[in-house]
């Protein structure tokens, strides 16, 4: 998973090992730590298929290395961002390392991660909302313990508020998307 946003990430620029793990900490979704203990042993398996390599960083006094995307790197990345996201736990902190990826691929590209990300997003507010119906249902239930339900419901409605902030996301950035293509086409 963090092969994706590392590869990402240097398309950009070099980066030390301790930047690029803040990188990664600041794009999980929910944000966590990482560990050198993860990040390090990562950065080893990325470097032995020769996806990146470790260059010294002349401008640094204590002449840190900074990791460099390779070619070999670029096809990985590339080969990744045309990867479909799994709808597991992990497809939210997925569809943000793509977000950060988008400037290296086309824009055929990025409107289909923006598709598949509006076509999830839809699926879970169907759902949500399919439980919403049926919990105002159930509050209305002589038996129903009201206080968990209620908080059951004010739950749901965050998560459907969330869904549709999302949605208005994905439409901002279509909308970023058609008038760079109008750009470039004019």
């Amino acid at each position: 998973m963090y092969e994706l946003l590392i590869l990402g990430t240097l398309m950009s620029r070099n980066m030390t090992g301790y930047k690029l793990r803040q990188v990664v900490e600041s794009s999980l979704v929910p944000r966590r730590e990482i560990s050198n203990g993860v990040m390090y042993p990562l950065l080893a398996k990325l470097e032995d298929h020769g996806y990146i390599e470790f260059l010294a960083d002349e401008t640094d006094p204590r002449n840190k290395k900074v990791a460099q995307i390779t070619s070999a790197g670029k096809e990985r990345f590339l080969a990744l961002m045309a990867e479909p996201i799994a709808p597991d736990a992990k497809r939210e902190s997925m569809f943000r390392f793509k977000f950060r990826g988008m400037p290296a691929v086309d824009l055929a590209h990025q409107n289909a991660i923006l598709n598949d990300y509006e076509t999830q997003t839809r699926a879970d507010l169907k759902t949500y909302e399919g439980v919403l119906t049926h919990l105002q249902k159930v509050l209305k239930e002589p038996s129903t313990n009201k206080p968990y339900v209620q908080w059951t419901i004010r739950n749901l409605e965050l998560s459907i508020a969330l869904c549709h902030t999302k949605l208005d996301w994905i439409n901002d950035s279509r909308n970023v998307l058609n008038q760079k293509a109008e750009a470039q086409n004019g």
